[in-house]
């Protein structure tokens, strides 16, 4: 297994670990605001739902409307996520573009497909922090996601 198939699986375990906590919420805990750094659990698990979906269909250069994620229910917007990961999951093994280029602010950047899933995967971590925090300071016990512990887990 190469180290891009490698850290989605990772990714995948993290996000249904963290899940099995969140699909047990009251609404009013999934929409609770923490303040301005994070917001709520539920608008974290908005923009992850909407970058994850927009980088895929821009890596592919497929041009479509982003649906309205902040219609969706908590189970559309988890499973959103997770069918975009496992969509890059099979890009993975079956890639179709080796870069992709971005023009903004008259600077051009090209990125190559393990840099892709790098971002992926750490801007997840860094949403997936931000829900844990919510999570515990909403009283809830939430297992460590790093990579080691999940070595040992899978």
């Amino acid at each position: 297994m190469n180290l891009s198939n490698a850290i989605i699986e990772y990714l995948l375990w993290t996000h249904n670990m963290i899940w099995n906590i969140v699909e047990n919420l009251t609404d009013d805990e999934f929409e609770q605001s923490f303040g301005t750094n994070s917001g709520s659990i539920k608008v974290r698990y908005i923009h992850l739902a909407e970058d994850t979906w927009e980088w895929f269909h821009d890596w592919c250069y497929n041009e479509l409307e982003m649906p309205a994620f902040c219609d969706m229910s908590r189970h559309e917007l988890y499973q959103s996520i997770i069918g975009y990961i496992e969509e890059w999951k099979q890009l993975v093994d079956h890639p179709t573009i080796d870069t992709y280029t971005e023009q903004r602010n008259g600077k051009t950047v090209t990125v190559n497909f393990d840099e892709i899933i790098f971002h992926l995967v750490n801007h997840h971590s860094y949403h997936r922090g931000q829900i844990v925090l919510c999570l515990r300071l909403l009283g809830k016990e939430v297992c460590m996601t790093d990579y080691v512990p999940y070595k040992f887990a899978s």
